[in-house]
């Protein structure tokens, strides 16, 4: 329950939101002025820790849709991960199901999901594919009727947000700045959510007047930038193209913090170059304007089933060995956080079918090797690439100044790691590799003569 006080609050910055968004319109042809950039570093926040690396996103409840009861029941499981990042809860938070009409508000599944929950929060605004405009035409339930993704994201960005329409400017102002007000007190990183990518013509408009409603309802809150999605190397350069476009337009100020996702097909034997490759990649279109701020790579995963789109040829072992890989690599890299898509389960027919690490009531492999890293340098403070060849060895020091090693091989090598470790013994934690197992293997090892597989191996 949220206490009197607060509620009076937030009634009265609501019913004033209405009153100013009424009376106080932007000229079209005058842009306002970009507020300055806060640069503010969030740890705490009303006991939540803003300082865990890691994430999960996405199908992290069922479904919004679900009773108030069964969604602080799914918070409690997702609790037993550690408390991670977690980045968009599942169906139900999008701008038509919070809004349904210009004055009528929906708030109750979304307050059930962000209340009494202890962990940090990446929210996508507008919604997770898309920045929908929800009026004038557009059909939730005929939305939901559209089995195929792709069908899906196409309805949605035929009704795409408008702002050079003064109305949909008005209607999106008030909508954002409401969502921000209502949970500024907890929900302190917002993204610009509109998951099909940046090519649309749209993005600068939105993208330059969403950050603007953010900060002025919350000058202390983080803005991602709609992230640049990588499903594949060819949609990964179409957005950076239009990454380069937006730039060039002045959406450099726009955000806080920069975002991208990155999964990449996992054949061939140069997968751990390609994750560094299109970091660098990324980071080069930063520096090519001037950009010097916090890198998050808000999707990476690696599909199970065989048959994937996003992963031909997965298996369990395999996404197992890569939820490790591409956690390690992208935080030696320099990224700031990493979240894995997705937490839960996907419908047939949807893109990332597979990328799961829990299905149902199951929790595959992949899931235990997460807790794994987020139990041993979840808090790291820093991470460091020491080899890269065919042996792989990254070292992560955590605030206490204690150090966890991560080490593999693309093939089975022996190797003397004593030089590595500064010591000729070992503890060694090994990933989980079968669904049943719940227990990591351990044992003492001799650094001087150690067996590195395509699994990660932990060593402290």
């Amino acid at each position: 329950m949220k206490k009197i006080l607060t509620l009076i609050i937030s009634l009265f910055i609501i019913s004033t939101l209405f009153l100013i968004v009424g009376c106080e319109k932007d000229d079209d042809n005058n842009i306002p002025d970009t507020p300055p950039i806060t640069t503010t570093t969030i740890t705490t926040s009303n006991d939540i820790d803003f300082s865990m690396r890691f994430g999960v996103g996405a199908h992290i409840y069922p479904s919004t849709y679900n009773n108030v009861q069964q969604l602080y029941t799914a918070t409690r499981e997702v609790d037993k991960l550690g408390y991670v990042w977690l980045r968009h809860p599942g169906n139900g938070i999008a701008w038509y199901e919070i809004q349904p009409t210009r004055d009528t508000w929906n708030f109750e599944k979304l307050d059930a999901v962000i209340d009494n929950n202890k962990h940090p929060w990446l929210m996508a605004l507008y919604g997770m594919v898309g920045n929908v405009y929800p009026y004038d035409g557009f059909d939730k339930d005929y939305a939901r009727t559209l089995g195929d993704k792709a069908n899906v994201i196409d309805y949605i960005i035929s009704h795409s947000l408008d702002l050079t329409d003064p109305q949909q400017k008005e209607d999106a102002e008030l909508f954002i700045k409401t969502v921000v007000n209502r949970y500024k007190d907890t929900i302190k990183y917002w993204e610009i959510g509109g998951n099909e990518g940046l090519p649309a013509p749209e993005k600068f408009d939105y993208i330059y007047n969403t950050y603007i409603w953010i900060k002025e309802a919350d000058p202390t809150a983080q803005v991602l930038i709609t992230a640049n999605c990588g499903d594949g190397d060819w949609a990964f350069y179409d957005n950076m193209d239009a990454l380069d476009s937006i730039f060039a337009k002045g959406a450099t100020d726009s955000f806080d913090i920069a975002n991208f996702h990155y999964y990449g097909y996992i054949d061939g034997d140069d997968f751990e170059e390609m994750l560094e490759q299109r970091y660098d990649e990324y980071k080069a279109k930063l520096d090519k304007y001037g950009i010097n701020k916090p890198i998050w790579v808000t999707e990476t995963g690696t599909c199970s089933e065989s048959d994937s789109v996003i992963s031909p040829g997965g298996t369990e072992l395999r996404q197992a060995q890569d939820i490790v890989k591409r956690f390690a690599i992208f935080s030696a890299k320099g990224a700031e956080k990493v979240f894995w898509y997705s937490y839960g389960n996907q419908g047939q027919g949807d893109l990332f079918k597979g990328c799961n690490l829990v299905e149902g009531n199951t929790k595959k492999p992949g899931y235990y090797n997460l807790k794994l890293m987020v139990d041993k340098f979840g808090h790291f403070s820093t991470a460091t690439k020491l080899s890269g060849d065919n042996v792989w060895i990254i070292k992560f020091v955590n605030p206490d100044k204690s150090s966890v090693y991560v080490a593999w091989a693309k093939t089975p090598e022996t190797v003397d790691l004593s030089a590595y470790l500064g010591k000729s013994s070992a503890f060694a934690t090994h990933i989980i590799e079968d669904r049943g197992t719940y227990t990591h293997d351990t044992e003492t090892i001799d650094t001087t003569s150690v067996t590195l597989t395509e699994s990660p191996v932990f060593l402290e």
